[in-house]
């Protein structure tokens, strides 16, 4: 997905067998190509109208939630971010292991400011940077700079020379990688800011 090649890896999850564990990669893959109203309906389902959502009968493995927590993130599901992130910034959780690995404290940060909550936001990701540096986790130091930095131009528009520094860092990096639907994003806020 990193690579803009969606359609690829949902094309594996469609041909993995039924069973609950594709169903939150599905809902990612169909949140990254922009099918909003299914993963609305998705997240719905697999979140609000959860049996037992946060209790210790809930099942759900924590990485598949991280999963749906990035997907209502880029659809805008606030009743399903809050839901999430409440319950992940609770479990102590830093990464989603080997399965999808990410850092957890990026997700938590994109949640927070997609709900209005600025420093908790700028909080997690100073968390995620340190995490993802200390694995030397590169597409994720690279992803959270870009978040950082998209934070603190919406945010502390005062800082806005500390967000042209981030954002600069991840444009080198997402060419680098290849990772074109990022560095997508990064230069369209350079272009729009005139840097």
């Amino acid at each position: 997905m990193l690579l803009g090649k969606v359609d690829k890896f949902l094309a594996v999850i469609e041909a993995l067998p039924l069973d609950p564990s594709p169903q939150a990669a599905r809902t990612l893959c169909l949140a990254h190509a922009g099918h909003h109203a299914e993963v609305t309906r998705l997240l719905e389902e697999s979140v609000l109208a959860r049996p037992g959502f946060g209790t210790p009968e809930d099942g759900t493995a924590g990485w598949q939630d991280v999963q749906l927590l990035e997907s209502a993130v880029i659809v805008g599901h606030d009743k399903a971010a809050s839901l999430l992130l409440h319950r992940l910034a609770n479990s102590g959780m830093r990464t989603t292991g080997w399965y999808h690995p990410t850092v957890i404290a990026r997700h938590l940060g994109g949640a927070a400011a997609l709900l209005g909550r600025p420093g908790e936001a700028r909080a997690y990701y100073q968390d995620a940077l340190k995490v993802a540096t200390e694995m030397r986790f590169r597409p994720e130091i690279a992803l959270t700079r870009l978040q950082l930095a998209e934070l603190l131009l919406e945010h502390y528009p005062e800082e806005k020379s500390e967000a042209l520094e981030h954002l600069d860092f991840a444009i080198n990096e997402f060419q680098d990688m290849k990772m074109q639907p990022s560095l997508e994003s990064a230069l369209r806020h350079k272009e729009i800011l005139g840097a």
